[in-house]
């Protein structure tokens, strides 16, 4: 309960500081296969959009929560990231929860999607451990995507 209140409330801290800058906002819905099969919901704010001058892209930061069944519960874990673009479609990942902590690496397509590989390192014994295979869908607004460069 103590978890889902605090997921609860930053969700609300989150949710009332974005309203003013909803272009840097997006949800982000996901599934994520970790030893567990979970789902994923949460929000991103994207620090610089779309500076095509380098080729280092977006800081992206985002809170959100792992969904999944334990013991024949509905159960959410919050979790908290910072991820970097790097050439408008790689992207380095770092997550931690209080289930696990997790580097990874993948593919961004725009920011509208992503696909992520890494390896998540339990915290007190977790089922949330072992190789990382995740897929993302980013629901915001134009601005927040990359845009399509063009020579």
């Amino acid at each position: 309960m103590k978890r889902i209140l605090i997921a609860t409330m930053l969700m609300l801290l989150m949710s009332s500081y974005t309203q003013a800058q909803l272009n840097k906002v997006a949800l982000n819905v996901g599934y994520e296969s970790m030893q567990k099969k979970s789902g994923y919901l949460g929000a991103e704010y994207r620090f610089n959009n779309n500076d095509l001058r380098n080729n280092h892209g977006p800081l992206n930061v985002g809170v959100g929560g792992y969904l999944y069944g334990e013991d024949g519960k509905f159960t959410i874990s919050p979790e908290i990231h910072l991820n970097k673009t790097w050439m408008h479609f790689l992207i380095t990942e770092l997550s931690a929860s209080t289930k696990n902590i997790k580097p990874s690496v993948g593919l961004s397509l725009m920011n509208l999607g992503r696909l992520q590989f890494g390896y998540s390192f339990p915290i007190d014994n977790s089922d949330f451990k072992g190789f990382y295979f995740g897929f993302h869908i980013l629901i915001g607004r134009p601005p927040f995507y990359d845009e399509i460069k063009v020579y």
